[in-house]
């Protein structure tokens, strides 16, 4: 190189770094405006990712699931900016508990499957506002070349509107179905290609075919062969016009019948206006097109043909007229405000009415009706529950001017031919003569039943009076010994016990026995009846206890029980003839079976039952046996009174009692009685001991009795055992003594059974009048007593022993206050 060309050496580099510099310059503007481009490309894209709702979303699926979200996709979840980098658990505790099984699922499938795109729908639950979202996923997953997922990139939609649309459109759809399923007329949809889209249940019922074959069904094969042609150049011009037309024609039915159909065409447009088929409804017209068929076929005969369908009306309503006037019935048609339009002969000149009084009344205010009370209101709750489809019977009784009158009144609604209720019909039946009858039928019966039992209790009543004479006649003789004196005395004594306890018999059952209800163990009570009943059976008869619990309790009178369980036992030896199984058995239960058309009794009861192995109940007897004067044993035997006694204590206890039997199976009969919480201690639930009989010691008694013979016994004997007696025949003398001075007497003895004020209200007064002045009742029989038992005042009960007397006194004055040693 020569020293000429070295200038031009060292210009040349300086040339190409100046060029490059301004290349390097250009490129970086050219890079800059791009990155302002992108920039503003990016906001614009995520300003329309905000209006579009769509948040775009990374997962890195080469170690587990590392997420990355766009802030779009943080706002339709409602998730905080620092949840860029969320869990995958954190996504799956925000899906809605319905969809989360299934929206992980089908996220794993997607990542272990080989397709590169994911699509999903579910729902989510946003936490900055609680509030439901549907998300719509469009993804796509990368693969590495053994199609391994190693990244899904894509966006997340937020689609509720278009759910809730879609949700409210097919909502919109369904109603639509259900209002033409509902039409009793056919009614279709089609499109463009004359197909169907939807048909209702009227429709596919008429051609009695599946919906699917209904659906796609050729009208042409049930057109009548007439009307086909008519029917396709119809339908052409209509479907043509596209404006409403109509089509009447012949149609074949499921059932093979021809009918009428009057069918409308709407032509139908979408969404841009454009037409996209037709709507249609059709109507059986048959009944109208015969009419008109007919009409113009009797048209020449016309004013013929109406005289002899008038005629025909007219024969047929005489008819009707004089089967409902000669009807035995009383009868009346009401509309449907209930008002009597028709009302037969009979009715009328029976009910006493005047038509002009019934005909355009409502049926309750009709004259029949207007004498007796609250027959107004029942009648119109009546005529209501018919109006709603239902008949209604009952029997009544209705006053007239002429006396009473028992009717039998039926109501039943009458129908149109829609079976639509237009009225009713009421008709009645006069059964005062049957029930009359019936009346003097049932006096008959008790008449007899009261003679049956008269002679059973007079029979057993002359035995014990029998006794008692011939006693009192051995007692007169001077010569008779000591020892035969006192077994005459005992004889007396025993036998008014029996005639006490007979009496307490046919109280139990008429259930007026005045009761002494306490708590007591049945259990307890049941073992000492069973030991009384040993010897009482017979050796012959093995008697078995059952019990499942030992503690239950009930609240009743002791004695009555007692007597009841002994009259079962003695009717069970008596049915074995002495020789067999007695089973008694104690469990609690929780009703009261249906008894003697009684309807379930829920609660919690006892049930004790005796059971037999004798020959069992006729099936004829089972319905009489609890009667008093009922009894299979030979006259003489027994006044049939000892089921009484226990049919009528288990009722005033509150209880009731059943039997099950079969001939040759023996019987069981069950006492229920009501079930009580046990006592606070053993010794409430044990019997009252009764202290020692003692004598009076001067304590003043007032004696209120009418009866002159038994008011003198009464004091004497009170006097005998060292009280001071005074005695007045009725309460209100009684009741001026003690206002005279209300320290006169310690003690009042008083009868139940008084004319004017009665025992059991004399007692209430001095109760409430002189507190602490303790009061002793006394009756025989009383219906007050049995009703209201006696209040808390001792009761001492007729006849009544010297010793009994003595106690109850000594307990009352002792209840006052402490006695003197």
């Amino acid at each position: 190189m020569n020293s000429a060309d070295a200038p031009r050496d060292e210009v040349v580099p300086e040339a190409a770094a100046a060029e490059l510099r301004q290349h390097i310059e250009e490129i970086a503007r050219d890079r800059d405006q791009a990155y302002r481009a992108l920039q503003e490309r990016e906001a614009e894209l995520a300003r329309i990712q905000r209006i579009a709702r769509v948040g775009g979303v990374e997962v890195d699926l080469r170690e587990g699931y590392r997420n990355r979200r766009s802030p779009e996709y943080l706002i339709i979840h409602g998730l905080p900016p620092e949840a860029v980098h969320e869990t995958h658990e954190d996504w799956v505790n925000r899906v809605h508990p319905d969809d989360r099984a299934k929206a992980e699922q089908d996220f794993i499938a997607a990542v272990k499957s080989q397709q590169e795109d994911y699509t999903t729908e579910y729902r989510i639950i946003r936490p900055s506002d609680g509030e439901i979202r549907w998300i719509r996923v469009i993804a796509r997953i990368e693969r590495d070349w053994n199609g391994r997922a190693i990244r899904l990139v894509g966006a997340h939609i937020d689609v509720t509107d278009q759910m809730l649309a879609q949700a409210k459109l097919r909502e919109s759809e369904e109603r639509f179905r259900l209002i033409a399923d509902s039409a009793p007329v056919p009614i279709w949809v089609t499109k463009l290609d004359r197909t169907r889209s939807f048909i209702n249940r009227a429709y596919v019922d008429f051609l009695g075919v599946p919906h699917d074959e209904a659906l796609a069904f050729d009208w042409r094969k049930a057109l009548h062969p007439e009307d086909l042609p008519r029917i396709l150049e119809q339908q052409q011009s209509g479907e043509c016009s596209l404006k409403p037309f109509f089509l009447e024609a012949r149609y074949r039915r499921a059932d093979g019948q021809w009918r009428w159909l009057r069918s409308e065409s709407q032509p139908r447009w979408d969404a841009n206006g454009r037409h996209s088929g037709f709507i249609g409804v059709a109507h059986d017209v048959t009944a109208a097109k015969q009419a008109e068929i007919e009409l113009r076929r009797i048209n020449e005969t016309l004013e013929e043909r109406i005289r002899e369908r008038t005629a025909q009306l007219e024969a047929n309503e005489a008819r009707m007229r004089a089967i409902f006037d000669t009807s035995n019935q009383y009868q009346a048609i009401l509309d449907i405000e209930g008002r009597v339009t028709h009302a037969n002969r009979i009715a009328v000149a029976g009910m006493r009415a005047g038509e002009i009084d019934v005909i355009g009344q409502p049926l309750w205010d009709a004259p029949w009706f207007t004498h007796t009370p609250g027959i107004t209101e029942m009648l119109r709750k009546a005529f209501a529950h018919v109006l709603e489809g239902d008949s209604f019977r009952n029997e009544m009784r209705l006053d007239f001017a002429s006396g009473e009158r028992h009717f039998e009144l039926s109501m039943r609604p009458l129908f149109d031919q829609h079976d639509v209720v237009t009225g009713a019909v009421a008709e009645a039946v006069d059964v005062t003569e049957r029930i009359q009858g019936e009346e003097l039928l049932r006096q008959s019966q008790k008449m007899e039943a009261v003679g049956q039992l008269t002679g059973g209790v007079a029979h057993d009543f002359n035995n014990l009076l029998t006794i008692i004479r011939s006693a009192t006649d051995f007692l007169r003789r001077r010569d008779l010994p000591e020892e035969r004196r006192r077994r005459y005395v005992d004889a007396i004594s025993e036998t008014v016990e029996r005639a006490s306890k007979l009496t307490a018999q046919l109280l139990a059952f008429a259930r007026r026995q005045p009761l002494t209800p306490q708590v007591f163990n049945v259990c307890e009570q049941v073992d000492s009846v069973v030991q009384l009943i040993r010897p009482l059976v017979g050796s012959r008869i093995q008697i078995e206890l059952a019990v499942t619990d030992a503690r239950l309790f009930t609240l009743a009178d002791v004695a009555q029980f007692q007597t009841a369980l002994i009259n079962l036992a003695v009717n069970a030896r008596d049915a074995m003839n002495g020789e067999g199984r007695l089973t008694i058995s104690v469990r609690s239960t929780e009703a009261i079976p249906p008894l003697r058309g009684q309807s379930v009794r829920p609660g919690a009861f006892i049930a004790i039952s005796v059971a037999d192995t004798g020959g069992g109940i006729a099936p004829q007897n089972l319905n009489a046996i609890f009667e008093p004067f009922f009894t299979t044993k030979e006259v003489g035997k027994g006044t049939g009174l000892g089921l009484s006694q226990a049919f009528g204590f288990a009722k005033q206890s509150e209880g009731d009692i059943a039997v099950d039997s079969r001939l040759g199976h023996g019987a069981s009969f069950t006492i229920y009685l009501p079930q009580v919480p046990a006592p606070q201690s053993s010794a409430d639930a044990g019997l009252t001991r009764i202290e020692p009989a003692t004598i009076g010691r001067g304590y003043r008694v007032l004696v209120v009795e009418d009866n002159d013979e038994v008011g003198q016994f009464s004091t004497e004997l009170l006097e005998d055992l060292g009280y001071v007696t005074r005695r007045v025949a009725n309460g209100a003398d009684a009741l001026a003594i003690l206002a005279n001075d209300e320290f006169a007497v310690d003690l009042v003895f008083s009868d139940v059974i008084m004319p004017g004020i009665n025992g059991l209200e004399l007692a209430g007064i001095i109760r409430e009048r002189y507190p602490g002045l303790p009061v002793v009742l006394t009756s025989g029989y009383s219906h007050v007593l049995a009703e209201n038992a006696h209040h808390g005042f001792e009761l001492i009960k007729k006849p009544y022993s010297v010793e009994s007397l003595s106690r109850i006194l000594r307990k009352a004055m002792a209840e006052k206050a402490p006695l003197p040693r």
